[in-house]
C-alpha cells in the first residue's frame, strides 16, 4: 500500500525546494472568473451508525446542487531552465433544494429538504521537462493536492452534514503545444490510495489554451475536471462520495 505520508512529505519536500531555487527567475500571476458546477452522488450513514450506508442520493437530482455556480480562480507558476512549479486554486459555494430519494443522515426518504455544497480546493505541482522542441514540451513530476468537500441537507425536523478534507499525492504529467502566441496545454494527476478520511480514487485533470498579448500579459481560457470517489469516515460518519466538479475558467495573467 502507498505510504501516503512519506509521499506527501516529499512532493511538499520537492516544491517548497524548487520555488526557493526559483528565486529571480520566471513568474507567472493569473486571476480570473471560474463557472464550475458539482455532479453526483453522495451518502450519509445515521448518527448511531446502526445500519449500512443508504443508497446515494444524486448531488445533482434529488438534493437539487447541479447549478453552475461563479467561482474566483487564482494561479501562480515560476519557471527555471527545465523546472517549472504551480500553485493554483478555487472555491465553489451552491446552495439548492430537493426531494431525498434515500435517507441522508437521520433525515429520511421523501423528505423536502434545503441544501449546500462546499468545496474548496488548492494544488501545487512540480514538474521537469523531460522532452521539448520548437513547438512542444513534456513535462513529469509530482502533485500534491488539498480537496475540502461539505455536504449539507436541513428538513423541517432535522439537519446532516459531513465535511471531508484530504491531502491527496499524484504523479503529475503535463503537454504543451505552441503555435505563434498561443499555448495549448493539459495536465493530469492520478492517484488511488487510502488517504484522509477516504480510501478512493481522485484525478485532476486541466486543459487551456493561452494567448500572449505581449511579453508582459496574457489570456487564457481552460477546463478543470475533479473527480473524488471514495469511501470513508469524516465527522464521525461513514460516507461514500462520487462527486465531480468541473468547470470553465477564464483569466488574466501578467509575467514578471
Amino acid at each position: 500500500m502507498l505510504d501516503s505520508m512519506k509521499l506527501s512529505r516529499l512532493l511538499s519536500l520537492l516544491l517548497v525546494i524548487t520555488f526557493a531555487a526559483c528565486v529571480g527567475q520566471t513568474y507567472r500571476a493569473e486571476v480570473g472568473p471560474m463557472f464550475a458546477r458539482a455532479r453526483g452522488e453522495f451518502a450519509l450513514a445515521n448518527s448511531p451508525q446502526n445500519q449500512v450506508l443508504p443508497p446515494n442520493n444524486s448531488v445533482d437530482g434529488n438534493m437539487g446542487l447541479g447549478e453552475t455556480e461563479f467561482a474566483p480562480y487564482v494561479a501562480l507558476r515560476t519557471d527555471y531552465n527545465a523546472h517549472r512549479a504551480r500553485l493554483n486554486g478555487f472555491y465553489i459555494d451552491s446552495e439548492g433544494s430537493g426531494t431525498l430519494a434515500n435517507a441522508y443522515g437521520n433525515i429520511q426518504a421523501g423528505e423536502q429538504v434545503q441544501t449546500s455544497l462546499d468545496f474548496f480546493t488548492v494544488a501545487t505541482n512540480y514538474s521537469y521537462q523531460v522532452l521539448r522542441g520548437a513547438h512542444y514540451r513534456l513535462g513529469v513530476g509530482g502533485q500534491l493536492g488539498f480537496y475540502s468537500l461539505d455536504v449539507a441537507a436541513r428538513s423541517p425536523i432535522a439537519s446532516e452534514g459531513v465535511t471531508s478534507e484530504v491531502f491527496v499525492p499524484m504523479p503529475y504529467l503535463e503537454f504543451e503545444g505552441f503555435w505563434e502566441d498561443f499555448t495549448f496545454g493539459t495536465n493530469m494527476g492520478i492517484m488511488s490510495a487510502d488517504l484522509g478520511d477516504a480510501n478512493g480514487r481522485y484525478l485532476d485533470l486541466e486543459g487551456y489554451a493561452n494567448w500572449a498579448v505581449n511579453e508582459d500579459y496574457d489570456v487564457k481560457f481552460g477546463y478543470r475536471y475533479i473527480l473524488i470517489d471514495g469511501y470513508g469516515r469524516a465527522s464521525s460518519r461513514d460516507f461514500d462520495a462520487d462527486v465531480d466538479v468541473q468547470g470553465f475558467y477564464l483569466s488574466a495573467g501578467i509575467r514578471f
